[in-house]
């Protein structure tokens, strides 16, 4: 679209513009712009290489220092290291000073090729021995002690490292006040002191000391060299770094140890070091203060950086290197050097490019100008034949004299201007034709748009016919839903309140138990035809929830054990360790597929084993051995976009399927034929594809008849934190209300009279103050007068439905105040936002949970209970796995004693003192008890010696 403006925009400019313009301005501007980026090019590259070149010079300058650095403060340690040895070994008498002059001048040799100006030792009694290097290379021996009063003598020298002419007595002179001797015996080991001033010089030094021991063990002083800054500088001075670079050595602090500057970085009158931003240096003050502002403080530097920064409009290159030593430095080199030392040769040839580029620039303007005139002459003369053959003049005729193209588009245009007589007479012909296909062709168009509006027309009826179809099947399922919800509801209500009676006979629990299972079996078939109905008319949600997928998949384990058992199979689980635990899907659907699927392997399966695996994916579906190289579908604008994914497979050994029937299973209502001899509707595989296409996922089989089938599919997940799961307390049973709680006030609304009894035996023996209500219009009656806190209304009733009797209620002063909660059989997801509308607080569909009711109730009305957990039904889904293997971990509820007394009674094989124990816990641990006296039953008592042993272990660790 912009190339298309553009292109508009100089055609409508050049049909003003002159042709010679037309043919100048052109590559006048090409030459200019040759020029521009020949200049830039040339300026740019010249720049970069100067920042390469002074950045080689840098580290080639950073290295140079710290190798400089390490030799200088090599040799010190060394020497200190040689004379702490020889004390140890009592090699220098250290009461007599001579013995110590002569180790040093011995040394002095190895002295003269480092920085140092002196070897010295100080003792705990306060005596100083030294060997140092003055100006002009004399070597004196310091001493201070008892002998000398406590004054600093000095001494020359003889060949043997004697003393022989005092040539200086000093002040007072204490080596323990001395900052080597202090740092030295806080640091206990050989360490570098701080930055001081010489004694007698008052120059910047530092110096190398450590503690030093006789043989045996007792301290006896400190051994030191100490280095005079000075050289440092000297050496920095010395080091070539174009015409006004600068280098310098600072401390972590700030101070200045040493810089290429002629100015001392020490204040000789205050005796104290010379912070670097307040040098009289102007490069090593702005570097200095540029380096604070860009790090805060120097301890942030670990390692070599380049920067740089502007100083009176010049850029500046820096570098910064960190040095640290073993003994106590941590200094910082710095190398700074204008960018200018380098740009001088840069900027001239910059110029002579720029003139030689304008000279090229005047040459090309007069040879384009003559060109243009050469060329546009005979272009003019074709210019105005052509505009009197514009003007209704055909008979032109040209004449061009030059280039062989201009002849050549002469004798064009005069053939063109013949052409065009002829052509004028054809076009009217033609004219004249398509007039009459014009007519043709109209008629035409309009027997087809009236043919058009007919078909659509029918369509119209047709889509009309198929949503009044759609409308009466979706409320044929609505009614469908309510009818069969209903009894259904009471059925599990009824069946689930009375087989919690304790005084219950085992043999009427059992009944009452295959009454629930069979109830939970006709609702799996509902909900069945109810999914694949609103899978069909695209109205099934996807309701992603944090959830617990390992406990997910534990739950399934215990519900398909049993039955695997039973058929003498193996049920495997096999989770990879990086499958997450906590993830955010729909756990509803998800649920459904697997039961789907490990319902039917174990149904078709007869001996073997059935197999779940869930492993991460990488974009890609497992089938097998095979890969499914669709990708992952994205869902924009959530945090799906960064979703992961999980592969599931279920690999069974039973019969296995036809090839003939593979492309045929996830149909509808269709049916295998081993499906066939089993019960079912054959929705399940079709529902469980939808699902998992609905979280993201896609499904395939892979079979083999007689070695069984894989099913594999995965799902797009978003992994979230334990923190974002709740917790599911559908294990609590309530047993009674809370004390301190006013009388709750509750009206059941339903016109079945088994649902309103079904409530009132969960609430009246709680506590509650119930009434109920057939219908909307009883229940608006009785709420005039018994004014409740919480209303369940049914939603379909005779007389007054619940949403009109809803909408009367909240109409009132004190039916505002009342919760109202909608009961409903519907499985239609859009009733829910109609419910809401007309006044409900909340919703529930039947069939509900006990704790379904309760849970609402403490949220709308806050009501709180008394509760416990409910240990039948643990202890029934426990009791189902009695016959899984024990771990030492399972007996470690149980007493310490107890252990010891079965342990005592295994080991002995005493069987009756072993089920008298057990006996103990079975009432609390009917589980364990029954696992353990199956042990006991088999004579296994090595398996108990053993567990117990094992925990008893594990504990110990």
């Amino acid at each position: 679209m912009l190339v298309k403006l553009i292109k508009r925009k100089l055609a409508k400019l050049s049909g003003k513009v002159p042709l010679r313009t037309v043919l100048i301005v052109p590559v006048v501007l090409q030459i200019v712009a040759t020029v521009g980026i020949v200049g830039y090019l040339s300026f740019t590259n010249g720049q970069r290489a100067v920042e390469e070149l002074a950045s080689q010079l840098m580290n080639k300058v950073s290295d140079r220092i710290e190798q400089q650095l390490k030799h200088y403060l090599e040799n010190p340690q060394v020497i200190n290291q040689i004379n702490a040895e020889a004390i140890q070994h009592g090699q220098i008498n250290l009461q007599d000073p001579n013995s110590l002059t002569r180790q040093f001048w011995q040394q002095r040799f190895l002295f003269d090729r480092v920085c140092g100006s002196a070897i010295f030792f100080g003792s705990t009694e306060g005596e100083f021995t030294g060997l140092g290097l003055r100006k002009g290379k004399i070597w004196l021996i310091g001493r201070a002690g008892k002998a000398t009063n406590n004054r600093y003598y000095s001494y020359t020298v003889d060949s043997l490292g004697n003393a022989v002419k005092l040539t200086e007595t000093m002040e007072s002179f204490d080596p323990r006040n001395r900052p080597w001797y202090q740092d030295a015996m806080r640091a206990g080991d050989p360490v570098w002191s701080r930055v001081y001033p010489d004694f007698r010089q008052k120059s910047p030094k530092i110096a190398i000391a450590q503690p030093v021991y006789d043989s045996s063990g007792r301290l006896r002083g400190a051994i030191g060299v100490d280095c005079l800054l000075s050289s440092v500088g000297e050496f920095l001075r010395r080091v070539e770094l174009g015409q006004s670079g600068e280098t310098f050595i600072i401390e972590r602090e700030g101070t200045l140890v040493a810089s290429s500057s002629d100015i001392l970085p020490f204040d000789v009158q205050k005796l104290r070091q010379l912070y670097a931003k307040e040098s009289s240096n102007a490069l090593i003050r702005s570097t200095a203060n540029y380096l604070q502002e860009s790090f805060g403080n120097f301890y942030t530097i670990d390692r070599s950086k380049q920067l740089s920064f502007k100083l009176n409009g010049e850029r500046q290159l820096v570098k910064i290197t960190p040095f640290s030593e073993q003994f106590g430095l941590d200094w910082l080199i710095v190398v700074v050097v204008p960018e200018s030392d380098f740009m001088e040769q840069i900027h001239a040839n910059t110029q002579r490019t720029i003139l030689l580029c304008l000279g090229a620039l005047g040459l090309a303007i007069i040879i384009g100008i003559l060109t243009a005139r050469t060329v546009t002459r005979p272009i003019l003369k074709l210019s105005a034949a052509s505009q009197k053959i514009a003007s209704g003049e055909l008979n032109q005729r040209v004449d061009v004299e030059g280039s062989a193209e201009l002849k050549v588009l002469a004798d064009s245009f005069n053939r063109m201007s013949r052409e065009i007589q002829l052509s004028r007479a054809q076009l009217e012909e033609y004219a004249r034709s398509l007039e009459q296909k014009v007519r043709l062709r109209t008629q035409s168009l309009e027997q087809e748009i009236i043919q058009r509006q007919r078909t659509q027309e029918q369509l119209a009826t047709a889509l009309d016919a198929a949503e009044a179809a759609s409308r009466a099947k979706s409320a044929f399922l609505a009614n469908m839903s309510h009818e069969l919800r209903s009894p259904l509801n009471a059925i599990l209500g009824f069946a689930r309140l009375t087989i919690k009676s304790k005084d219950l006979p085992l043999k009427h629990r059992e009944n009452l138990a295959i009454i629930n299972r069979s109830g939970e079996h006709l609702l799996d078939l509902i909900n069945d035809i109810l999914d694949l109905s609103k899978i069909e008319a695209n109205r099934t949600t996807f309701n992603p929830q944090n959830f617990d997928l390992y406990s997910l998949l534990d739950e399934l384990e215990s519900l398909f054990w049993l039955k695997a058992e039973t058929k003498q199979l193996q049920l495997i689980f096999q989770i990879d360790p990086q499958v997450p635990r906590y993830i955010q899907t729909d756990p509803l659907k998800l649920r459904q597929v697997l039961i789907n699927l490990l319902s039917n392997a174990i149904k078709f399966t007869q001996k073997g084993s059935v197999t779940l695996k869930v492993v991460m994916g990488n974009g890609s579906l497992v089938i097998g051995h095979e890969k499914d190289n669709s990708q992952l579908p994205s869902f924009p604008g959530s945090a799906w976009e960064r979703n992961s994914q999980l592969n599931f497979s279920v690999a069974d050994t039973g019969v296995g399927i036809p090839p003939e029937e593979l492309d045929s299973i996830f149909a509808a209502f269709v049916q295998t034929k081993a499906g066939q001899q089993a019960e079912g509707t054959g929705l399940g595989l079709p529902i469980a594809r939808k699902f998992v296409q609905l979280m993201g996922g896609e499904m395939s089989v892979k079979s083999q008849v007689g070695s069984g089938s894989i099913l594999n599919f995965y799902i797009s997940v978003n992994v979230v934190e334990n923190s974002e799961i709740t917790t599911d307390n559908s294990e609590n049973i309530v047993i009674g209300l809370a004390p301190n709680q006013p009388q709750y006030r509750i009206l059941v609304v339903d016109d079945k009279d088994y649902n309103r009894h079904l409530l009132l035996q969960l609430l009246q023996p709680l506590g509650f103050a119930v009434k109920e209500a057939s219908n909307g219009l009883e229940a608006v009656e009785i709420c005039q007068s018994f004014e409740p806190h919480l209303i369940w209304m049914d939603m379909r009733m005779p007389v007054m439905d619940g949403i009109d009797a809803t909408k009367q209620i909240k109409a009132t002063i004190q039916g505002k105040n009342t919760k109202i909660i909608a009961l409903t059989a519907s499985t239609v997801e859009e009733e829910r936002s109609i419910i809401i509308a007309a006044g409900c607080d909340d919703f529930l569909r039947k069939p509900f949970r006990e704790m379904d009711i309760f849970n609402l109730m403490n949220k709308h009305i806050g009501v709180l209970y008394i509760s416990e957990k409910n240990e039948s039904v643990k202890t029934a889904n426990l009791g189902d796995n009695s016959d899984k293997a024990l771990t030492p971990e399972d007996l470690a509820v149980l007493p310490e004693s107890w252990l010891n007394s079965l342990y005592q009674a295994a080991a002995l094989a005493d069987s009756e003192a072993a089920f008298r124990l057990i006996e103990q816990i079975r009432s609390e641990r009917a589980t364990l008890a029954a696992a353990l006296a199956k042990l006991v039953d088999n004579f296994d008592f090595e398996a108990i010696e053993s567990l117990i042993e094992n925990l008893f272990n594990n504990s110990s660790c």
